[in-house]
């Protein structure tokens, strides 16, 4: 019995599979986190990024807080493994970060968002900050390069896009208590900041259910923004007590210390 065999039907099996390609769990996590965001009032770009790119940033680093909580990308964050997080570059990217100090190199993942304060581009797991050498340092002035981007983020447009995954993906963040500070036998107390406020009455807001546990913390003024601000005596577990317990009330969802020693 002969086959009769339709041109037209072939092309179309061809060419259907590509257009209707799946996507998968993690693609559409990556294909969401390419959407504006805001966090506190301040709202964020992801864009696409080119291989090869490079360029210096400030690098810090985060650690115990976080170990085991889920990150932006959807996997548990491991504080001695070899990842980063960063603002607006696009989830699944990966970074030849550089310590020009000492020309140590090391490839890290992008799989979370931050850092959420100060003039910080990257946020380096512990691991990977002990093995360039900065974790000591707490921020310190890195080389990164572009060595690879998630295919699935160049190769969906814009409208694809919004027929995958759901707009504005939210990441909860909260507000997070940050402490950079050099320690030597003259250090009797160090900073800590929390949040970053676009608006007075923010602040205010939060400032009085804060000083229920700190009577002197204060708001300042910083780059138009507000953020608040105490002291604490300069001893890393103290320090670390009165942290934990600001997030046990819900005040904070995180914290860094990033200390340098003399």
């Amino acid at each position: 019995m002969g086959i009769k065999i339709n041109i037209k039907n072939i092309v179309l099996i061809l060419f259907v599979p590509l257009f209707l390609k799946a996507i998968t769990d993690k693609d559409r996590v990556i294909l969401a986190s390419m959407y504006p965001y805001t966090i506190k009032g301040i709202t964020y770009y992801p864009h696409r990024v080119a291989v090869g790119d490079s360029k210096y940033v400030l690098a810090s680093w985060y650690g115990e807080y976080f170990h085991g909580r889920k990150t932006a990308i959807g996997e548990t964050y491991d504080m001695y493994g070899y990842t980063a997080a960063h603002k607006t570059y696009p989830l699944g990217t990966v970074l030849l970060v550089t310590n020009p100090k000492n020309g140590k190199s090391l490839k890290v993942r992008i799989n979370d968002r931050g850092p959420f304060w100060n003039d910080r581009e990257l946020d380096l797991s512990m691991g990977a900050a002990e093995f360039l050498g900065t974790k000591q340092e707490g921020v310190a002035k890195v080389n990164i390069k572009v060595l690879s981007v998630p295919s699935v983020v160049n190769s969906i447009s814009p409208k694809e896009i919004e027929s995958v995954v759901p707009l504005n993906p939210h990441y909860n963040i909260g507000y997070t208590a940050s402490s950079y500070a050099n320690i030597n036998k003259e250090t009797k107390r160090v900073t800590i900041e929390i949040g970053t406020f676009l608006k007075r009455d923010e602040a205010d807001k939060y400032l009085k259910k804060l000083k229920k546990y700190l009577p002197k913390a204060h708001i300042f003024q910083k780059d138009f923004n507000y953020k608040i601000e105490f002291f604490l005596e300069a001893k890393e577990d103290f320090v670390k007590s009165k942290l934990k317990k600001l997030k046990k009330k819900g005040l904070i969802t995180g914290y860094g210390i990033c200390w340098s020693y003399d």
